[in-house]
Protein backbone atom coordinates (compact mmCIF):
# COMPACT_ATOMS: atom_id res chain seq x y z
CA UNK A 1 0.00 0.00 0.00
CA UNK A 2 1.39 3.52 -0.58
CA UNK A 3 2.35 5.56 1.68
CA UNK A 4 0.87 9.26 3.02
CA UNK A 5 3.62 11.07 1.78
CA UNK A 6 2.82 13.58 -0.57
CA UNK A 7 1.84 11.89 -3.78
CA UNK A 8 2.78 8.56 -3.31
CA UNK A 9 0.32 8.17 -0.54
CA UNK A 10 0.91 4.31 0.57
CA UNK A 11 3.99 3.54 -0.88
CA UNK A 12 5.35 1.80 2.68
CA UNK A 13 8.69 3.40 3.44
CA UNK A 14 9.73 1.86 6.56
CA UNK A 15 12.66 4.03 7.33
CA UNK A 16 11.57 5.06 11.02
CA UNK A 17 14.31 4.92 13.72
CA UNK A 18 12.91 1.57 16.17
CA UNK A 19 15.49 2.04 18.66
CA UNK A 20 13.65 2.77 22.12
CA UNK A 21 10.35 1.49 20.05
CA UNK A 22 12.10 -1.97 19.59
CA UNK A 23 13.34 -1.82 23.18
CA UNK A 24 9.84 -1.31 24.70
CA UNK A 25 8.55 -4.22 21.68
CA UNK A 26 10.89 -6.88 23.12
CA UNK A 27 9.55 -6.03 26.70
CA UNK A 28 6.06 -6.95 25.49
CA UNK A 29 7.57 -9.77 24.33
CA UNK A 30 8.50 -11.11 26.97
CA UNK A 31 4.97 -10.61 28.87
CA UNK A 32 3.08 -11.79 25.52
CA UNK A 33 2.64 -14.97 23.35
CA UNK A 34 2.72 -14.30 19.42
CA UNK A 35 -1.39 -15.76 19.51
CA UNK A 36 -2.48 -12.59 21.00
CA UNK A 37 -5.16 -12.00 23.41
CA UNK A 38 -7.45 -14.95 21.60
CA UNK A 39 -9.36 -15.59 24.68
CA UNK A 40 -10.62 -11.86 25.65
CA UNK A 41 -13.87 -11.16 26.94
CA UNK A 42 -16.93 -11.00 24.54
CA UNK A 43 -20.09 -9.06 25.36
CA UNK A 44 -23.02 -9.97 26.59
CA UNK A 45 -25.93 -11.15 24.15
CA UNK A 46 -27.21 -8.31 23.07
CA UNK A 47 -24.43 -5.93 23.65
CA UNK A 48 -23.29 -3.46 21.69
CA UNK A 49 -19.41 -3.55 20.71
CA UNK A 50 -17.55 -0.94 20.15
CA UNK A 51 -14.29 -0.90 17.90
CA UNK A 52 -11.54 1.76 17.32
CA UNK A 53 -9.48 1.38 13.95
CA UNK A 54 -6.63 3.29 12.88
CA UNK A 55 -5.96 3.61 9.83
CA UNK A 56 -4.01 5.79 6.96
CA UNK A 57 -6.05 5.25 4.03
CA UNK A 58 -8.04 8.19 2.35
CA UNK A 59 -11.27 7.70 1.78
CA UNK A 60 -11.90 4.12 4.38
CA UNK A 61 -14.28 6.34 6.00
CA UNK A 62 -16.92 5.38 3.48
CA UNK A 63 -16.07 1.63 4.12
CA UNK A 64 -16.42 2.02 7.98
CA UNK A 65 -19.70 4.07 7.30
CA UNK A 66 -21.10 1.23 5.05
CA UNK A 67 -19.81 -1.37 8.07
CA UNK A 68 -21.46 0.89 10.89
CA UNK A 69 -24.79 1.27 8.77
CA UNK A 70 -25.09 -2.10 8.14
CA UNK A 71 -23.39 -3.50 11.49
CA UNK A 72 -25.72 -1.74 14.08
CA UNK A 73 -24.52 -3.98 16.71
CA UNK A 74 -20.82 -3.57 16.27
CA UNK A 75 -19.58 0.43 15.69
CA UNK A 76 -16.25 0.72 14.34
CA UNK A 77 -14.82 4.06 15.37
CA UNK A 78 -12.24 5.29 12.89
CA UNK A 79 -8.80 6.76 13.40
CA UNK A 80 -7.60 8.51 10.37
CA UNK A 81 -3.62 8.39 11.38
CA UNK A 82 -0.72 9.45 9.45
CA UNK A 83 1.24 6.65 7.43
CA UNK A 84 3.33 4.21 9.51
CA UNK A 85 6.32 5.14 8.01
CA UNK A 86 5.74 8.82 9.32
CA UNK A 87 5.33 7.80 12.87
CA UNK A 88 2.46 5.40 13.32
CA UNK A 89 4.12 2.36 13.90
CA UNK A 90 6.14 3.81 16.64
CA UNK A 91 2.74 4.86 18.87
CA UNK A 92 1.33 1.39 18.19
CA UNK A 93 4.55 -0.31 19.55
CA UNK A 94 4.18 2.09 22.47
CA UNK A 95 0.29 1.59 22.82
CA UNK A 96 0.87 -2.17 23.16
CA UNK A 97 3.63 -1.64 25.40
CA UNK A 98 1.21 0.61 27.79
CA UNK A 99 -1.54 -2.26 27.14
CA UNK A 100 -3.85 0.53 25.27
CA UNK A 101 -3.78 -0.79 21.71
CA UNK A 102 -6.84 0.37 19.54
CA UNK A 103 -9.01 -3.11 18.49
CA UNK A 104 -7.29 -2.94 14.80
CA UNK A 105 -4.80 -1.20 12.64
CA UNK A 106 -3.21 -0.97 9.25
CA UNK A 107 0.38 -2.32 8.54
CA UNK A 108 2.23 -2.79 5.99
CA UNK A 109 3.49 -6.49 5.23
CA UNK A 110 6.98 -5.92 5.17
CA UNK A 111 5.83 -4.37 9.05
CA UNK A 112 3.85 -7.76 10.33
CA UNK A 113 6.79 -9.82 11.36
CA UNK A 114 7.79 -7.01 14.07
CA UNK A 115 4.72 -7.35 15.23
CA UNK A 116 4.14 -11.01 15.32
CA UNK A 117 6.88 -11.68 17.35
CA UNK A 118 6.25 -9.31 19.96
CA UNK A 119 3.07 -10.49 20.31
CA UNK A 120 1.52 -7.71 19.66
CA UNK A 121 -1.53 -9.19 17.51
CA UNK A 122 -4.41 -11.55 17.63
CA UNK A 123 -4.35 -14.97 15.49
CA UNK A 124 -7.36 -14.76 13.53
CA UNK A 125 -7.66 -18.44 12.65
CA UNK A 126 -10.03 -19.24 15.41
CA UNK A 127 -12.55 -16.87 14.12
CA UNK A 128 -13.00 -18.10 10.74
CA UNK A 129 -9.59 -16.30 8.75
CA UNK A 130 -9.02 -19.45 7.54
CA UNK A 131 -12.23 -19.83 5.65
CA UNK A 132 -11.55 -16.53 3.24
CA UNK A 133 -8.00 -17.54 2.16
CA UNK A 134 -9.04 -18.46 -1.38
CA UNK A 135 -10.60 -14.96 -1.97
CA UNK A 136 -7.27 -13.59 -1.99
CA UNK A 137 -4.01 -13.39 -4.52
CA UNK A 138 -2.06 -16.41 -2.82
CA UNK A 139 1.56 -15.03 -2.21
CA UNK A 140 -0.46 -12.07 0.20
CA UNK A 141 -1.65 -14.90 2.29
CA UNK A 142 1.87 -16.30 2.89
CA UNK A 143 2.62 -12.95 3.52
CA UNK A 144 0.20 -12.99 6.52
CA UNK A 145 0.61 -16.46 7.81
CA UNK A 146 2.75 -18.60 9.73
CA UNK A 147 1.62 -22.24 9.57
CA UNK A 148 -2.04 -22.41 10.27
CA UNK A 149 -2.10 -19.05 12.31
CA UNK A 150 -3.34 -15.99 10.83
CA UNK A 151 -2.17 -12.97 11.77
CA UNK A 152 -4.49 -10.15 9.09
CA UNK A 153 -6.11 -9.90 6.34
CA UNK A 154 -4.41 -9.00 3.21
CA UNK A 155 -5.79 -5.46 2.06
CA UNK A 156 -4.14 -4.46 -1.03
CA UNK A 157 -0.69 -5.34 -2.76
CA UNK A 158 1.77 -4.01 -5.08
CA UNK A 159 2.96 -6.09 -8.21
CA UNK A 160 5.72 -3.94 -10.19
CA UNK A 161 5.72 -3.05 -13.83
CA UNK A 162 7.71 -0.61 -15.61
CA UNK A 163 5.76 2.52 -16.48
CA UNK A 164 7.62 4.70 -19.45
CA UNK A 165 7.36 8.02 -21.59
CA UNK A 166 6.17 6.11 -24.88
CA UNK A 167 6.39 9.37 -26.61
CA UNK A 168 9.88 9.48 -25.82
CA UNK A 169 10.67 5.77 -26.62
CA UNK A 170 9.64 6.75 -30.03
CA UNK A 171 11.04 9.96 -30.67
CA UNK A 172 14.72 8.57 -29.87
CA UNK A 173 13.62 5.40 -31.10
CA UNK A 174 13.72 3.41 -28.28
CA UNK A 175 12.09 -0.47 -28.05
CA UNK A 176 10.43 -0.97 -24.71
CA UNK A 177 12.80 -3.43 -23.10
CA UNK A 178 11.85 -7.02 -22.39
CA UNK A 179 14.97 -7.91 -20.26
CA UNK A 180 16.95 -5.97 -18.23
CA UNK A 181 20.06 -6.46 -20.61
CA UNK A 182 17.67 -4.21 -23.28
CA UNK A 183 17.14 -1.69 -20.37
CA UNK A 184 20.37 -1.22 -19.94
CA UNK A 185 21.28 -1.17 -24.01
CA UNK A 186 18.03 1.43 -24.06
CA UNK A 187 20.09 3.48 -21.21
CA UNK A 188 23.04 3.77 -23.38
CA UNK A 189 21.87 4.78 -26.31
CA UNK A 190 19.50 6.93 -25.09
CA UNK A 191 21.88 8.93 -22.25
CA UNK A 192 24.77 8.93 -25.43
CA UNK A 193 22.35 10.80 -27.67
CA UNK A 194 20.39 13.13 -25.67
CA UNK A 195 23.24 13.80 -22.19
CA UNK A 196 20.47 15.44 -20.14
CA UNK A 197 18.00 12.49 -20.31
CA UNK A 198 18.21 9.66 -18.10
CA UNK A 199 16.46 5.57 -18.57
CA UNK A 200 15.58 6.46 -14.43
CA UNK A 201 16.62 7.75 -11.07
CA UNK A 202 18.26 5.83 -8.73
CA UNK A 203 17.14 6.25 -5.03
CA UNK A 204 19.17 5.79 -2.82
CA UNK A 205 16.90 6.43 -0.09
CA UNK A 206 14.81 3.62 -0.63
CA UNK A 207 15.59 0.41 0.26
CA UNK A 208 11.96 -0.86 -0.48
CA UNK A 209 12.68 -0.24 -4.17
CA UNK A 210 15.41 -1.97 -4.69
CA UNK A 211 13.88 -4.93 -2.31
CA UNK A 212 10.91 -4.68 -4.78
CA UNK A 213 13.55 -5.49 -7.41
CA UNK A 214 15.54 -8.08 -5.82
CA UNK A 215 12.45 -9.55 -4.95
CA UNK A 216 11.87 -9.97 -8.62
CA UNK A 217 15.05 -11.24 -9.53
CA UNK A 218 14.66 -13.80 -7.04
CA UNK A 219 16.42 -12.86 -3.54
CA UNK A 220 15.03 -15.03 -0.42
CA UNK A 221 16.10 -12.48 1.98
CA UNK A 222 14.58 -14.31 5.00
CA UNK A 223 13.45 -17.80 5.61
CA UNK A 224 12.39 -19.84 8.99
CA UNK A 225 14.19 -23.26 9.95
CA UNK A 226 12.56 -24.37 12.71
CA UNK A 227 13.20 -21.78 15.53
CA UNK A 228 16.27 -19.84 13.37
CA UNK A 229 16.11 -17.33 11.40
CA UNK A 230 17.88 -17.74 7.86
CA UNK A 231 19.45 -14.94 6.33
CA UNK A 232 20.17 -13.89 2.94
CA UNK A 233 20.02 -10.04 2.01
CA UNK A 234 23.34 -10.64 0.07
CA UNK A 235 22.56 -13.45 -2.08
CA UNK A 236 23.15 -14.16 -5.43
CA UNK A 237 19.85 -12.58 -6.83
CA UNK A 238 20.70 -9.29 -4.98
CA UNK A 239 23.65 -8.92 -5.63
CA UNK A 240 22.77 -9.37 -9.40
CA UNK A 241 20.56 -6.71 -9.18
CA UNK A 242 23.16 -4.18 -7.11
CA UNK A 243 25.93 -4.84 -9.78
CA UNK A 244 23.53 -4.09 -12.55
CA UNK A 245 22.36 -0.73 -10.88
CA UNK A 246 26.03 -0.05 -10.05
CA UNK A 247 27.07 -0.26 -13.75
CA UNK A 248 24.23 2.35 -14.76
CA UNK A 249 25.13 4.56 -11.42
CA UNK A 250 28.79 4.29 -12.64
CA UNK A 251 28.11 4.99 -16.51
CA UNK A 252 26.19 8.15 -15.16
CA UNK A 253 23.06 6.45 -17.49
CA UNK A 254 20.52 7.13 -14.03
CA UNK A 255 20.18 10.00 -12.28
CA UNK A 256 20.91 9.45 -8.50
CA UNK A 257 18.51 11.60 -6.38
CA UNK A 258 15.70 10.99 -4.12
CA UNK A 259 12.38 10.18 -5.13
CA UNK A 260 8.91 11.41 -4.21
CA UNK A 261 10.60 14.88 -3.68
CA UNK A 262 10.10 18.13 -5.78
CA UNK A 263 13.02 17.90 -8.31
CA UNK A 264 12.07 14.20 -9.11
CA UNK A 265 8.70 14.82 -9.57
CA UNK A 266 9.99 17.81 -12.18
CA UNK A 267 12.75 14.97 -13.55
CA UNK A 268 9.40 12.62 -14.46
CA UNK A 269 6.85 15.39 -16.04
CA UNK A 270 9.96 17.30 -18.27
CA UNK A 271 11.35 14.17 -19.97
CA UNK A 272 14.92 14.40 -17.89
CA UNK A 273 13.45 10.88 -16.53
CA UNK A 274 12.01 7.95 -19.22
CA UNK A 275 11.17 5.03 -16.71
CA UNK A 276 9.95 4.31 -13.72
CA UNK A 277 10.11 0.94 -12.27
CA UNK A 278 7.50 0.71 -9.56
CA UNK A 279 4.15 -0.76 -8.09
CA UNK A 280 0.70 -0.34 -9.77
CA UNK A 281 -0.03 2.56 -6.64
CA UNK A 282 2.52 4.48 -9.20
CA UNK A 283 -0.20 5.24 -11.70
CA UNK A 284 -1.74 7.50 -8.85
CA UNK A 285 1.85 9.13 -8.37
CA UNK A 286 2.45 10.07 -11.94
CA UNK A 287 -1.57 11.36 -12.31
CA UNK A 288 -1.07 13.53 -9.38
CA UNK A 289 2.54 14.99 -9.60
CA UNK A 290 3.15 14.87 -13.43
CA UNK A 291 -0.25 15.89 -14.82
CA UNK A 292 1.53 17.83 -17.55
CA UNK A 293 2.64 14.42 -19.61
CA UNK A 294 -1.30 13.46 -19.53
CA UNK A 295 -1.25 10.73 -22.57
CA UNK A 296 2.41 10.17 -22.44
CA UNK A 297 2.73 6.90 -20.11
CA UNK A 298 2.46 3.27 -20.63
CA UNK A 299 2.92 0.65 -18.57
CA UNK A 300 4.87 -2.47 -19.68
CA UNK A 301 5.69 -5.67 -17.83
CA UNK A 302 8.73 -5.46 -15.91
CA UNK A 303 12.06 -6.67 -17.56
CA UNK A 304 13.14 -10.26 -16.73
CA UNK A 305 16.64 -11.51 -16.19
CA UNK A 306 16.01 -14.17 -18.47
CA UNK A 307 13.77 -16.18 -19.89
CA UNK A 308 11.51 -17.11 -17.58
CA UNK A 309 9.13 -14.23 -16.58
CA UNK A 310 9.08 -13.32 -12.92
CA UNK A 311 7.96 -10.04 -10.58
CA UNK A 312 8.39 -8.47 -7.28
CA UNK A 313 5.90 -6.57 -5.49
CA UNK A 314 6.41 -3.39 -3.16
CA UNK A 315 4.27 -2.35 -0.79
CA UNK A 316 0.66 -3.34 0.47
CA UNK A 317 -1.09 -3.51 3.84
CA UNK A 318 -3.11 -5.62 5.80
CA UNK A 319 -5.60 -4.90 8.80
CA UNK A 320 -4.59 -6.85 11.73
CA UNK A 321 -6.25 -7.34 14.85
CA UNK A 322 -4.12 -6.26 18.04
CA UNK A 323 -3.45 -8.59 21.28
CA UNK A 324 -5.65 -5.37 23.48
CA UNK A 325 -8.35 -5.76 22.11
CA UNK A 326 -11.75 -7.14 24.33
CA UNK A 327 -13.71 -8.48 21.15
CA UNK A 328 -11.52 -10.10 18.80
CA UNK A 329 -14.39 -11.90 17.29
CA UNK A 330 -15.78 -9.16 16.00
CA UNK A 331 -12.86 -7.30 15.57
CA UNK A 332 -11.61 -10.17 13.05
CA UNK A 333 -15.48 -10.17 11.35
CA UNK A 334 -15.18 -6.19 10.59
CA UNK A 335 -11.16 -6.66 8.94
CA UNK A 336 -12.48 -9.47 6.86
CA UNK A 337 -15.82 -7.65 5.90
CA UNK A 338 -13.31 -4.39 4.69
CA UNK A 339 -11.36 -6.61 2.45
CA UNK A 340 -13.49 -8.74 1.16
CA UNK A 341 -16.89 -7.09 0.90
CA UNK A 342 -17.63 -6.16 -2.36
CA UNK A 343 -19.19 -2.42 -1.89
CA UNK A 344 -16.50 -2.37 0.30
CA UNK A 345 -13.44 -2.61 -2.12
CA UNK A 346 -14.89 -0.48 -4.80
CA UNK A 347 -14.50 2.54 -1.97
CA UNK A 348 -10.97 1.24 -1.12
CA UNK A 349 -10.46 1.21 -5.14
CA UNK A 350 -11.89 4.72 -5.94
CA UNK A 351 -11.52 6.72 -2.81
CA UNK A 352 -8.12 4.90 -1.46
CA UNK A 353 -6.21 4.11 -4.99
CA UNK A 354 -5.83 0.49 -4.03
CA UNK A 355 -5.42 -2.03 -5.72
CA UNK A 356 -7.22 -4.74 -3.80
CA UNK A 357 -5.69 -8.39 -2.76
CA UNK A 358 -8.65 -9.90 -3.00
CA UNK A 359 -9.28 -11.78 -6.61
CA UNK A 360 -13.00 -10.78 -6.48
CA UNK A 361 -12.00 -7.22 -6.37
CA UNK A 362 -9.25 -6.85 -9.15
CA UNK A 363 -12.08 -7.57 -11.45
CA UNK A 364 -14.45 -4.57 -10.84
CA UNK A 365 -14.73 -2.28 -13.34
CA UNK A 366 -12.78 0.56 -10.93
CA UNK A 367 -9.57 -1.83 -11.02
CA UNK A 368 -9.97 -3.13 -14.82
CA UNK A 369 -10.95 -0.09 -16.98
CA UNK A 370 -8.90 2.16 -19.69
CA UNK A 371 -7.24 4.90 -18.05
CA UNK A 372 -6.97 8.20 -19.55
CA UNK A 373 -3.83 9.35 -18.71
CA UNK A 374 -1.81 6.64 -19.88
CA UNK A 375 -3.16 7.43 -23.29
CA UNK A 376 -6.32 4.96 -22.62
CA UNK A 377 -4.58 2.30 -21.65
CA UNK A 378 -5.91 -0.58 -19.44
CA UNK A 379 -3.15 -0.64 -16.90
CA UNK A 380 -4.34 -3.11 -14.74
CA UNK A 381 -4.10 -5.84 -17.37
CA UNK A 382 -0.63 -5.65 -16.99
CA UNK A 383 -0.64 -5.98 -13.26
CA UNK A 384 -3.28 -8.24 -13.17
CA UNK A 385 -1.17 -10.82 -15.34
CA UNK A 386 2.51 -10.03 -14.01
CA UNK A 387 0.65 -10.01 -10.19
CA UNK A 388 0.15 -13.96 -10.82
CA UNK A 389 4.24 -13.86 -11.55
CA UNK A 390 4.82 -12.53 -7.84
CA UNK A 391 7.66 -14.91 -6.11
CA UNK A 392 5.52 -16.46 -3.51
CA UNK A 393 8.44 -17.51 -1.78
CA UNK A 394 9.76 -14.10 -0.93
CA UNK A 395 9.51 -13.75 2.82
CA UNK A 396 10.20 -10.67 5.32
CA UNK A 397 12.44 -10.36 8.47
CA UNK A 398 11.47 -9.59 12.14
CA UNK A 399 13.05 -5.87 12.20
CA UNK A 400 12.45 -5.02 8.85
CA UNK A 401 12.61 -1.13 9.79
CA UNK A 402 15.98 -1.60 10.73
CA UNK A 403 17.30 -3.69 7.50
CA UNK A 404 15.65 -0.97 5.77
CA UNK A 405 17.62 1.98 7.35
CA UNK A 406 21.13 -0.08 7.44
CA UNK A 407 20.16 -0.44 3.58
CA UNK A 408 19.24 3.25 3.17
CA UNK A 409 22.01 4.83 4.84
CA UNK A 410 24.69 2.45 2.99
CA UNK A 411 23.45 3.66 -0.58
CA UNK A 412 23.82 6.86 0.22
CA UNK A 413 27.09 6.35 0.57
CA UNK A 414 27.45 4.02 -2.00
CA UNK A 415 26.41 6.76 -4.64
CA UNK A 416 29.17 9.04 -3.14
CA UNK A 417 31.58 6.78 -4.40
CA UNK A 418 32.86 5.31 -1.15
CA UNK A 419 31.54 1.81 -1.89
CA UNK A 420 29.60 -0.86 -3.61
CA UNK A 421 26.02 -1.73 -3.72
CA UNK A 422 26.65 -5.11 -3.49
CA UNK A 423 29.47 -3.93 0.04
CA UNK A 424 26.36 -2.26 1.22
CA UNK A 425 24.26 -5.92 0.50
CA UNK A 426 27.09 -7.29 2.71
CA UNK A 427 27.05 -4.76 5.40
CA UNK A 428 23.23 -4.58 5.60
CA UNK A 429 23.31 -8.45 6.14
CA UNK A 430 25.72 -7.88 8.69
CA UNK A 431 24.20 -5.35 10.54
CA UNK A 432 20.61 -7.18 10.68
CA UNK A 433 22.34 -10.38 12.31
CA UNK A 434 24.10 -8.43 14.69
CA UNK A 435 20.70 -6.51 15.60
CA UNK A 436 18.66 -9.85 15.57
CA UNK A 437 21.47 -11.51 17.58
CA UNK A 438 21.03 -8.52 19.98
CA UNK A 439 17.09 -8.63 20.37
CA UNK A 440 17.08 -12.45 21.18
CA UNK A 441 16.74 -13.73 17.61
CA UNK A 442 18.42 -17.20 16.72
CA UNK A 443 19.66 -16.40 13.39
CA UNK A 444 22.18 -17.59 10.71
CA UNK A 445 23.39 -16.76 7.36
CA UNK A 446 21.72 -18.56 4.57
Amino acid sequence: MKSSLPGSRFRGRLLIAMGAVMAGALALAACSSSGGNSSAATPASGGKVTLTFWSWVPGISQSVGLWNKTHPGIHVNLNEVTSGAAGTYAKMFSALQAGNAPDLGQIEYATLPNFEHVGGVVNLAPYGANSVKSDFVPWTWGQVTQGSAVYAIPQDTGPMGLFYRADLFKQYGLAVPTTWAQYLSDAQKLHAAHPNAYIAAFPANDAQWFAGLAWQAGAKWFATSGDTWVTGIDDTPSQQVANFWQQLIGDHLVKVEPDFASEWYKDLSDGTLLTWPTAVWGENTLITNAAPTKGDWRVAPMPNWGSTPSNGNWGGSTTVVFKDSKHPAQAAQFATWLNTNPQSITGLITKGGLYPADLAGEKQPAANSPVPFYGGQNIWQVFQTDGKLVNTAFQWGPIMNTTFTQMSDGFGKATGGSETLSQVLASTQSQTMSTMKSQGFSVKSG
